[in-house]
């Protein structure tokens, strides 16, 4: 979820989130019915006197050799209007679902429209009338033709975070709204509006911020973000996926903390862990700051001062003992670089057990606060 939950300031610094994503279903029409029974539509066709004279012989065992030929050239005939009724048929089913679809947005389940990358860049747009960005990748056009909010995808292991990403001119629009722009009280993944997202990872802001909401049903959405405060699980899950439209990317956790989202529940502080914006001069500080209060820490995870950042956002209701508070649990990763193997040594990762957390956390626990009178490196 975004840091705060009161008004939004859009000019820069106060923002909100939440998200989920159902994948569309099928929108292909129900097929229609087989022929009717041969008994039924035959009956309708071959009915006449002499037909049925004929079946009368039949049964009779009374059958001529000119009875044969007439008994074979209905048989022929009958096979004759079942073939060509099952073509029509066939034709109309495939018209209707072709004409209806036509207006619709792409789905990769359907049988017409296949994924979108069997279709080919050039034919595309003809066939859905809508414009991709230069270098979109294939599979995100069946996607990007239904919202073109879309700018990418994320998964996170050993969770049900599994979900498209949005971005919007503001960060409310999908804050209680689904994929479709439907009124949804889980809202949508989504990214931060100001945040950078093109082609090639030298167009990704410094920080890549995604919020999504904390639910305990509904599909549970970022709530499992949670589960990244215990060491043996980030040892199971230390690696998240996180697409564009343009690129496929990997990015290596390093850090997950709570933290205040209101300046009374820590000593006037607030960490502004959202801000897009960091220099290389300002990264070490920084994430000095985001490792001083995480939970978890793999000396294996370095960070540099021009790596790219991803943070998830959520709320959390750890410190919710006698009412609600405005906490919010963060998950951090770094890009993978170029060249280097994806894959994190977790071997020596440990649990921190004196994080830095908000003043609430150690009232509610009648502890003294031991980072009470250090500095926040960057406050909202």
């Amino acid at each position: 979820m975004l840091p705060f939950s009161s008004e939004a300031d859009q000019s820069g610094n106060r923002f909100f989130g939440g998200t989920h994503v159902q994948k569309p279903g099928k929108n292909t029409p129900a097929a229609q019915d087989a022929a009717q029974k041969n008994s039924v539509y035959l009956d309708g066709l071959y009915n006449s006197a002499e037909d049925i004279s004929d079946l009368k012989k039949e049964k009779a065992g009374r059958a001529t050799g000119g009875d044969k030929i007439v008994v074979t050239v209905l048989a022929v005939l009958n096979l004759a209007v079942l073939v060509v009724i099952a073509l029509l048929m066939r034709s109309g089913d495939r018209w209707k679902t072709y004409g209806s679809e036509s207006n619709t947005p792409l789905d990769p389940e359907t049988d017409f429209y296949r994924p979108a990358d069997a279709i080919s860049a050039d034919l595309t747009p003809a066939i859905r009338g809508v414009v991709f960005p230069d270098g979109i990748q294939d599979s995100f056009k069946a996607l990007y033709s239904s919202n073109q909010d879309v700018v990418g995808w994320i998964r996170v292991g050993g969770t049900c975070i599994d979900f498209p990403v949005l971005q919007a001119e503001d960060n409310l629009k999908y804050e209680r709204a689904n994929f479709y722009l439907q009124s949804d009280h889980r809202g949508s993944i989504w990214m931060d509006f100001r945040n950078d997202v093109g082609p090639g990872r030298n167009s990704l802001s410094r920080n890549t911020i995604i919020y999504g909401h904390h639910l305990t049903t509904d599909d549970a959405i970022f709530a499992e973000l949670e589960n990244f405060e215990n060491v043996e699980f980030y040892k199971q899950n230390p690696v998240i996926e996180m697409n564009t439209l343009y690129d496929n990317y990997k990015w290596k956790i390093f850090a997950c903390f709570v933290t205040n989202a209101e300046p009374q529940d820590d000593n006037g502080h607030v960490f502004y862990y959202w801000t897009p914006y960091l220099s290389d001069e300002e990264m070490p500080g920084f994430t000095q700051e985001v490792m001083r209060r995480s939970w978890i820490v793999n000396p294996a995870v370095d960070i540099l001062p021009t790596d790219k950042l991803l943070t998830l956002s959520t709320c959390t209701y750890m410190m919710n003992i006698s009412e609600y508070y405005e906490m919010r649990c963060v998950v951090m990763a770094r890009l993978v670089r170029e060249g280097e193997d994806e894959a994190v040594d977790v071997t020596n990762a440990w649990q921190n057990q004196n994080c830095r957390m908000p003043q609430l956390w150690y009232t509610q626990k009648g502890i003294i606060n031991p980072f009470k009178d250090v500095p926040v490196f960057i406050e909202y």
